[in-house]
């Protein structure tokens, strides 16, 4: 596992898979990880595999804050 780009697509995917409301946490990759290959997001599933534990993390803030800026528009 390595530092991964977060890339437009890997945000959307990841706010994808946490609006569906079947993850409990966010934050457990793993749990998203299966969501991602279910749903076939694989931009977010490969970068599941290949993103170290902290770059993860960074793109969970970062959807949580676009979902922030678009309740607050």
């Amino acid at each position: 596992m390595a530092r991964e780009p977060i890339t437009d697509a890997v945000v959307s995917q990841l706010r994808e898979a946490i609006a569906t409301g079947e993850v409990d946490d966010p934050v457990n990759r793993f749990e998203v990880g299966a969501l991602a290959q279910r749903r076939e997001l694989s931009e977010l599933a490969r970068f599941i595999v290949e993103a170290d534990a902290a770059t993860y993390y960074e793109a969970v803030v970062q959807a949580r804050e676009v979902d922030r800026a678009d309740a607050g528009a």
